[in-house]
């Protein structure tokens, strides 16, 4: 526990100085075939449901800034194929996210009927009971 209070009043002062740095650095080893892949596992992941979305859409933001990077700077330039399968799959990972936000929001939905229609049965049958 204290190391997460220590660690957290590190966060703080300097990290994001770093983190900061970090994204200023334009060199990069990461390929295109890497982010490829990572973003194919994210939304396979994204699809079952074993990621939560809000955290899969950072992961997606970060995809994306290191696209960027890699089609610019990258260690080798990419050609049209390259960059058009970079782009297919981070659109892959978007549409994964998008409809795994969609389906939560259906489940959501017919949960919130199911208990607002179990709420007016009960109401319902008290009012029948006091007449």
């Amino acid at each position: 526990m204290e190391f997460r209070r220590a660690r957290g009043a590190e966060c703080q002062s300097g990290e994001k100085a770093v983190e900061d740095r970090d994204d200023l650095d334009g060199a990069t080893q990461t390929t295109a075939g890497g982010l490829i892949r990572l973003a194919s596992v994210i939304a396979g992941l994204a699809r079952e449901g074993a990621l939560d979305t809000r955290f899969g859409a950072k992961l997606f933001r970060r995809l994306d800034k290191e696209a960027r990077r890699v089609s610019g700077r990258g260690p080798a330039p990419l050609d049209e194929t390259e960059q058009a399968a970079l782009l297919g799959a981070l659109g892959e990972l978007d549409l994964a996210l998008r409809q795994r936000d969609a389906a939560s929001l259906v489940a959501a939905n017919a949960r919130l009927r199911e208990s607002d229609s179990s709420s007016n049965k009960r109401r319902k049958s008290k009012k029948d009971g006091d007449a």
